[in-house]
């Protein structure tokens, strides 16, 4: 027992890298081992993305991490922490904390909170409910907290029964003087409190399992993700595709195990289409073969238009007034128009000339 706690310990030591340190005194974030990359463990693989499960790795069992050095340990592996875009991914892990029974996991989710970095932007503020992004998706932005969205899952309560995100530790522990702006974020709180990184509750405050917003410092379990962008810059650097490189976890997922989750969205509903009906592009000259002189012609047939005649305009639809009584006195209609039709009578005696037409209605 003691060896196996001890190789425990020494593992962790080794997973957790130390970070780098900038210029500002601030760490940065790792770049991409090809050596890790190539052997990275995935548990499962769901849309070209391979993700790996911190608990369900033995040597990780039971280790934690706070989101900083969470990205990193993801981003040793060209991973990064998990990006929920599509409510079915969400969905999927989130049955699968239930199934596992765990407390929480760190998710890229971060608020733009950051001073000289343009978190000032317009369109950002209120950064509580305009400044949130995946930092592990190519910075893609979550969308806006105070209106619902099929694609967010916020809780509907926190530590003091707020909607989420509600920053309560970094409105709780307020502001504090000092000489220059480092620890500061831009609304002048500790960055050390600010709830600016996304975790995933399970049912912590009787919600089910919903995002929360809480201080980067929160230690949690992960999920990795592949990050396309550290696989190119890997590939572009070393001229290695480290994508299908990877050892199966142990644990795996089997996602064919899995039919109950909505792994792909169900299709819409056919729409029906509405007819419209679109008179044809106009055309100069219509040719029409000539009609063979020796073929009888049927009584009361129009006859074929000679070649390189203008086609008919449309007909009008059936007139039933006159607008004056010696309307129809020339018999001969202008050219290229076709008078309509008028209704045929239908009194007591309309039958008697049902059969009679004047010579311009042929």
């Amino acid at each position: 027992m003691r060896l196996l706690v001890y190789a425990a310990l020494v593992a962790t030591a080794i997973a957790q890298r130390p970070a780098r340190i900038g210029k500002d005194g601030k760490p940065l974030l790792n770049r991409p081992v090809l050596d890790e990359c190539m052997k990275r463990k995935s548990h499962l693989k769901m849309g070209g993305h391979n993700y790996f499960l911190s608990w369900r790795e033995p040597w990780h069992k039971f280790e934690d991490w706070d989101w900083f050095n969470g990205r990193n340990f993801c981003r040793d592996r060209c991973m990064d922490l998990v990006s929920f875009e599509t409510p079915e991914e969400y969905k999927m892990f989130a049955e699968i904390m239930k199934t596992d029974n765990v407390s929480s996991i760190w998710t890229s989710g971060r608020k733009c909170n950051f001073q000289n970095k343009g978190c000032d932007g317009a369109h950002l503020q209120p950064i509580l409910v305009n400044g949130w992004f995946w930092a592990g998706a190519r910075n893609a932005r979550i969308a806006a907290t105070d209106r619902p969205s099929p694609n967010s899952f916020w809780s509907s309560t926190g530590e003091t029964g707020e909607p989420q995100p509600d920053n309560w530790e970094g409105e709780k522990e307020g502001p504090i003087d000092v000489e220059n702006n480092i620890g500061i974020t831009i609304e002048g709180l500790q960055e050390f409190h600010d709830e600016a990184c996304l975790t995933v509750l399970n049912n912590k405050y009787d919600d089910g399992i919903k995002w929360h917003d809480v201080a980067c410092h929160f230690r949690s379990v992960i999920i990795c993700e592949d990050s396309d962008q550290l696989i190119e810059l890997v590939n572009s650097e070393e001229g290695v595709d480290v994508r299908e490189e990877t050892e199966e976890g142990t644990n795996s997922i089997d996602i064919d195990s899995l039919p109950q989750l909505p792994i792909v969205a169900p299709a819409p509903p056919p729409v029906q289409p509405i007819p419209q009906v679109v008179n044809p592009p106009p055309t100069q000259f219509q040719t029409v073969q000539q009609p063979n002189p020796s073929l009888p012609v049927a009584p009361g047939s129009p006859l074929p238009r000679p070649q390189g005649s203008l086609p008919l305009p449309p007909r009008r639809p059936v007139q039933t007034s006159f607008n004056s009584a010696d309307q129809f006195q020339n018999a001969i209609p202008p050219a290229r128009f076709q008078r309509p039709r008028p209704q045929r009578p239908t009194g007591v005696l309309g039958g008697l000339f049902s059969g009679f037409k004047l010579p311009f209605f042929s």
